[in-house]
């Protein structure tokens, strides 16, 4: 029961990326036309609210090759998955062999050992790349993943020239 529920909660959080990446277009900043697939409306209820929400497509993806960190867990282990059904290619940078032989078991994904602090991992991990996602996050406690992973990813991305990049995150800060 316990599995069911999480993998529900997992997908509604999917659904609503897939909704904070076409409000993302407002700003131009577009990604969901590549990163999923063309997006179609569909209304879902939320704590009693109606919220229209946009959900993606079995439409292949523009960009061919995405690199995923935090792609073991959570919300980035199910982009993998999403990514992966798509026939996008996918390198996942991962820290533990568990994880790697995990992802190296699904279509078109590749997992690299390294670290996000590490920034020549992340970008020998990402070159090739034409888009990248980071799903990285730490605790309230420890915010160094929020800003060094994530800073490395984007640092890279730019080195690389990678077309599109993608920061998911949740942490909640307090002044």
């Amino acid at each position: 029961m316990t599995m069911a529920i999480s993998r529900n909660r997992l997908n509604i959080g999917f659904e609503l990326l897939c909704s904070l990446l076409v409000v993302s277009n407002l700003f131009s900043i577009r990604p969901i036309h590549g990163f999923i697939s063309e997006p179609t409306t569909t209304f879902r209820r939320f704590s009693g609210l109606s919220m229209s929400s946009e959900t993606a497509t079995a439409t292949p993806s523009k960009y061919k090759k995405v690199f995923v960190a935090g792609g073991s867990k959570g919300v980035g282990h199910a982009i993998v998955e999403k990514l992966s059904a798509r026939g996008t290619e996918v390198v996942a940078l991962v820290r533990s062999e568990e994880s790697k032989t995990e992802l190296n078991s699904m279509s078109g994904v590749t997992a690299i050992l390294g670290d996000a602090f590490n920034q020549k991992d992340v970008e020998n991990a990402m070159d090739g790349c034409d888009a990248a996602i980071t799903t990285l996050g730490g605790t309230a406690a420890d915010r160094r993943v929020d800003y060094e992973g994530n800073n490395n990813v984007i640092e890279s991305a730019g080195i690389l020239g990678v077309q599109r990049i993608l920061l998911v995150t949740s942490v909640g800060w307090q002044v």
